[in-house]
């Protein structure tokens, strides 16, 4: 059983892998996906989830504890621990997973926000079983937060590397969006809000245009702050780039291949971040990366290697993205070395099944003591 945003592509990923697999699947959420999104699982959607604030996340909590006492689930695992934090304490499963996200413990992305926070994610993660994290960067913070942790596994999100590799026809989408073989396309995949700065994208490509005339920059609206989007749009026409900026709305998760296959460039320069699968998928289908220079992302990317990083506040943006669209063999030199890196560290069927290893040996180990801890 597993409690989490079942609208997040993420989760999906992760419950849809084990429910192929033939294991009795549920997801518990405040955060339903559409029926044609989730296949082969069922979707439990707590009481109060409709509602909004503190008294409907109380609700839903206490609906989760009630639920759960009732499916005698063989393990409980809860992605992203905020808002249902109250119902996994009371419940109390025998066997219980917890994979913290970003938000949950990095405080620079909101964690802790409200007065009770710390201490309800330190008893969550403290009464787990196992805690997982997807990143070298994670499991130090982790560790920092709870050094008292009984057991920590290292487990990534993973990549379906049938779905995301390099060679797909992507005519179709070019039509569609009337993105021409010879434009050197940038793309800016992240959640359209602030904390992505998108932004700075924007402002860096008048100076591209200079050097790139055929570049062309996308920005999709996934899970959009509407007022941001707005601002966005309304930078791109005062620096006279409305025909250069295109916004394509929110791209359907399918889709992300093909557009991986489009772009030259993959630009990720948020102020925070954890291990985001968007720059996996993206390495493993060939596009360049250029990040900002962040601890997260140095266990994947070296700098001149197999992508650019550049200074999270100052640091030049349009001179990397002018140095990849400028040069025509850097996407087959990077895609092959990023490709590598993608199998050796972030195939999906690998990490999901050592993931399904440790779900048999919670279960097999009932009534008996765990080992202290899991190496990488």
């Amino acid at each position: 059983c597993f409690v989490g945003p079942a609208n997040s592509v993420t989760t999906r990923r992760w419950v849809e892998w084990f429910a192929r697999r033939g294991h009795h699947t549920t997801v518990l959420t405040v955060e339903p996906a559409a029926d044609s999104e989730l296949k082969l699982v069922r979707q439990i959607v707590l009481a109060g989830s409709s509602g909004t604030g503190k008294f409907a996340r109380l609700v839903s909590a206490g609906h989760l504890a009630v639920i759960l006492r009732a499916l005698k689930p063989d393990v409980v695992h809860a992605h992203y621990l905020r808002g249902l934090a109250w119902g996994l304490l009371l419940a109390r499963p025998h066997r219980f997973v917890v994979t913290p996200w970003g938000s949950d413990v990095l405080e620079e992305q909101g964690a802790f926000r409200e007065w009770y926070s710390r201490r309800l994610t330190r008893a969550l993660m403290g009464m787990a079983d196992l805690v997982t994290v997807h990143s070298a960067y994670m499991e130090e913070r982790v560790r920092a937060f709870l050094p008292s942790l009984r057991r920590l596994a290292r487990i990534g999100w993973g990549v379906n590397l049938a779905q995301f590799r390099s060679g797909l026809d992507a005519s179709t989408l070019r039509a569609r969006w009337q993105i021409a073989e010879n434009q050197r396309v940038i793309l800016s995949p992240r959640l359209a809000q602030p904390v992505y700065n998108h932004e700075r994208v924007i402002r860096a490509l008048p100076s591209v245009l200079e050097k790139v005339p055929e570049a062309l920059l996308v920005v999709p609206e996934q899970h959009p702050d509407t007022n941001y989007v707005a601002q966005l749009r309304q930078l791109s026409r005062d620096l006279g780039m409305g025909e250069r900026v295109r916004f394509v709305g929110a791209i359907p998760y399918p889709q992300m291949p093909l557009w991986y296959n489009v772009v030259d460039a993959v630009v990720m320069v948020p102020r925070s971040d954890g291990m985001p699968n968007s720059l996996l998928e993206a390495m493993a289908s060939g596009a360049v990366p250029i990040l900002n220079r962040l601890p997260q992302y140095k266990e994947l990317v070296q700098h001149g290697v197999n992508g650019l990083l550049v200074d999270p506040e100052l640091g030049d943006l349009a001179g990397p993205l002018i140095s990849v669209l400028s040069d025509p063999g850097i996407r087959e030199r990077i895609g092959k070395t990023n490709r590598a890196v993608v199998m050796e560290l972030a195939d999906q069927d690998k990490e999901m099944s050592r993931m399904e290893g440790l779900y048999t040996e919670l279960v097999s180990s009932r009534g008996e003591g765990l080992r202290p801890s899991v190496g990488d």
